[in-house]
């Protein structure tokens, strides 16, 4: 049965497909699986055309793009942007055995779903932090604020308060 909950109906073999791809990368699944762990590499990424082989997955489809799919469906694992790895989200790194090969999918960066480049490892770069910025409404966030008063420290009384 798929972790993922998506808010529209998936078909049988999609469905089924979900469950168990989620089942191969879950965490109780992960720490007794050393094949798959074996086919990690060092940032570990597994080939998608791999797990496409996986009898279980052939028996609910031949079609690796389908499984492609699926796979951009579960919110456990993330899709290589290439679209031919695929990896366990935010807990892979325990995953990963000490004498795995070193990783050729990407170079120290994978932009993420929404385009932006999350940069990982020790390369990460501080300079691109960037502040949070905090609102907060207290007694005056009823009243409407114009240019003039960003100068000064009185707000003009709106006339609903």
């Amino acid at each position: 049965m798929p972790v993922t909950v998506l808010s529209f109906p998936l078909d049988a073999t999609r469905w089924y497909l979900l469950g168990q791809i989620e089942y191969y990368f879950s965490v109780q699944n992960l720490a007794q699986d050393l094949f798959l762990r074996k086919q990690m590499d060092s940032r570990g990424w597994i080939s998608i055309p791999l797990i496409a082989s996986f009898n279980r997955v052939k028996q609910l489809t031949l079609d690796a793009e389908i499984v492609r799919d699926v796979l951009r469906l579960s919110s456990l694992v993330e899709v290589h942007v290439g679209g031919d790895h695929v990896r366990l989200k935010n807990q892979w790194s325990q995953f990963v055995l000490p004498d795995a090969p070193s990783s050729s999918v990407n170079d120290m960066s994978q932009p993420d779903e929404l385009g932006e480049d999350t940069t990982y490892g020790e390369d990460a770069d501080e300079d691109d932090e960037e502040d949070d910025v905090v609102f907060v409404l207290g007694r005056d966030a009823g009243r409407s604020w114009t240019p003039d008063q960003r100068f000064s420290n009185q707000a003009t009384p709106n006339a609903n308060h």
